[in-house]
């Protein structure tokens, strides 16, 4: 693993449990875009930290004893947080482990970090729905209405709060919400509902999670399990190719 230092654009992730899944892509396309990617593993008890540890990209990497995301997500990611900025970067990047950019050169996003209007820049997300060649365009899923908050300007002496919630809590403290932000035209592929298989298991966590609601609507949760959600092709890379090559 590479010595930690203080590059300018520094990638974050919380991970558990993500080898037999994207994680090994998504660090080969994290670490083509940022300096450097600090990972915080929440317990995991497959061969994850074995692949995180290995990767030349990871300037940091960090394994908890205990889970703590089912307890509180804030939590998790105020620590994934700290560990982040201990090494200065001018610029964090907040991905999921089941998350690509649909970006391959690092100038189209390093162009979003050379401005100093915006603070914070989302991106659309594109929630690949049952394989990896339609996303769902519906109600809560439309990539036009969901956009995510993953890029944020850390100015470092300005003080920062986590919001307490247990669940969504968002990828960045509070404050950083309050910036002025730039709405990005990069997709961002979110692949944790290509598989259907897995699309009940998220539902369940959801509820146990939040069974009143109290984070997000119950009846988006319930929207996982549409039989006939509402589908359109990518006609992006191949994403099939870019995982299993």
């Amino acid at each position: 693993m590479n010595s930690p230092h203080q590059p300018q654009l520094l990638a974050m992730m919380a991970v558990r449990n993500e080898a037999g899944r994207y994680l090994r892509p998504v660090l080969d396309r994290l670490g083509a875009l940022a300096d450097g990617i600090v990972i915080l593993d929440d317990a995991s008890t497959d061969h994850t930290p074995d692949l995180c540890r290995a990767h030349p990209r990871v300037v940091r990497f960090e394994r908890l004893s205990a889970p703590l995301f089912f307890d509180n997500e804030a939590s998790l990611r105020e620590k994934l947080w700290q560990l982040t900025v201990e090494l200065d970067p001018d610029w964090i990047l907040a991905v999921d482990a089941d998350e690509l950019f649909a970006v391959r050169n690092k100038r189209e996003l390093l162009a979003l970090t050379r401005q100093d209007r915006y603070g914070l820049i989302t991106f659309p997300v594109y929630h690949f729905w049952g394989d990896f060649r339609h996303y769902r365009v519906d109600r809560w899923w439309h990539p036009a209405r969901g956009r995510a908050a993953c890029l944020y300007r850390y100015q470092k002496n300005r003080p920062y709060r986590w919001a307490p919630r247990a669940l969504h809590c968002g990828r960045f403290p509070q404050e950083a919400y309050q910036t002025p932000r730039f709405d990005s035209a990069i997709p961002l592929l979110h692949l944790g509902y290509a598989h259907r298989r897995e699309h009940q298991a998220k539902y369940q966590r959801y509820l146990q999670l939040d069974p009143q609601g109290q984070f997000c609507p119950l009846a988006h949760y319930r929207s996982i399990l549409d039989a006939r959600p509402q589908l359109k092709r990518w006609r992006g890379e191949d994403v099939e190719a870019l995982l299993w090559s």
